[in-house]
C-alpha cells in the first residue's frame, strides 16, 4: 500500500470518527419519511404554551398541530423528539439528522441558517421589551422613548440558547446582557428592578400582562415595530424537498400568525 492511499484511508477514517463522535447521521430524504411512516419533529423540552406543552401527558400546542397537519399531509404521523433542552439544542437535532425538522417557535437566524434551511414565516412579530418603569425612568431622564432606546445602556435580560441572545448584543450594543434559564426568571429579574429590561417579542411581553396584571405597575412594555422576529420550521440543509413541501404548505394554507391572532385563537391555554 503506498503512502499517499493509507493517508487517505487515515484521512477517511478520521472524518468518519468525528461524524460519529459528534452524532451526525445522514439526513432522511422525503421517500426515506414516508417509507418509515413517521416525520421525526424536534421540540424542546420546554413548557411553553400555547406553542407547545403537556397537558394530562399529551403534547399540545400552535407548533404541534402544525407538525401534525404537515405529517398527515405527507401520509405518515408526527413522531416528537424532546431531547433538546433549548431552542438551538433543536435546531441542532436537524443539523445532526437526528430529527427531519423542528417546530418550536424557531426565530430564523442568520446563524441558525448557517446549519439549517428555515421554512417562509408561519408567525412574524415585533420585537419588545418589558422594563422596570423606574430604572427605565432613572436611564432615560429627558429623552425620549426611541433616543434613549438607540442609546440603551441598560442591563438586558434575554433567555440563554435563544435568538435572542444575538439579538440583543445585535440591536442594543452598549447595554449588558444578562442570560437567564428560562423567560420566568427574567421577567421576575425586571420586576425586581434587578436588571433595566427584559427581551423577546410582542406576544411573549403581551404574555406577561395577561397572565400576571400586577406587574403594570412596576412595568411597562415597548414595541419595537421596525424589527420583527420571523418564526419559521427548521428543515434539513440536505432535504431541499422537505423544505418545498413545508413552505408550499405554509402557503396553501395560508398560515401566518400575528400576536393578536395567536392571542385570540389560543389564548385560553396561557399560564
Amino acid at each position: 500500500m503506498t503512502i499517499f492511499r493509507l493517508r487517505y484511508l487515515l484521512c477517511l477514517l478520521a472524518g468518519a470518527f468525528f461524524l460519529l463522535h459528534a452524532g451526525m447521521v445522514a439526513a432522511r430524504d422525503t421517500a426515506a419519511i414516508k417509507a418509515s411512516g413517521s416525520l421525526v419533529v424536534a421540540v424542546p423540552a420546554l413548557q411553553m404554551p400555547p406553542f407547545f406543552f403537556e397537558e394530562k401527558g399529551e403534547l399540545k400546542g400552535l407548533d404541534i398541530e402544525l407538525a401534525k397537519s404537515i405529517a398527515q399531509e405527507l401520509g405518515v404521523r408526527a413522531v416528537f423528539n424532546r431531547e433538546a433542552r433549548h431552542f438551538n439544542d433543536a435546531v441542532n437535532l436537524v443539523a445532526q439528522g437526528r430529527a427531519d425538522m423542528a417546530a418550536a417557535k424557531l426565530s430564523r437566524t442568520l446563524t441558525r441558517a448557517q446549519s439549517v434551511m428555515f421554512s417562509d414565516p408561519y408567525i412574524v412579530l415585533p420585537h419588545a421589551l418589558l422594563v422596570n418603569r423606574l430604572r427605565f425612568a432613572e436611564l432615560a431622564g429627558r429623552k425620549s422613548v426611541a433616543e434613549a432606546l438607540q442609546q440603551f445602556t441598560g442591563t438586558i435580560g434575554v433567555i440563554a440558547q435563544s435568538s435572542y441572545v444575538g439579538f440583543a448584543r445585535t440591536n442594543f450594543p452598549k447595554a449588558k446582557v444578562m442570560e437567564f434559564d428560562s423567560w420566568e426568571a427574567a421577567v421576575d429579574a425586571v420586576a425586581a428592578g434587578q436588571i433595566t429590561a427584559a427581551y423577546r417579542d410582542a406576544f411573549e411581553i403581551k404574555r406577561v400582562f395577561k397572565t400576571r396584571p400586577d406587574l403594570a405597575l412596576a412595568l411597562r412594555s415597548v414595541i419595537i415595530e421596525d424589527i420583527t422576529d420571523t418564526i419559521g420550521i427548521a428543515v434539513s440543509a440536505d432535504n431541499y424537498h422537505l423544505h418545498g413541501f413545508v413552505n408550499l404548505y405554509l402557503q396553501q394554507k395560508n398560515i401566518k400568525y400575528s400576536a393578536e391572532q395567536i392571542l385570540e385563537r389560543y389564548g385560553q391555554h396561557l399560564k
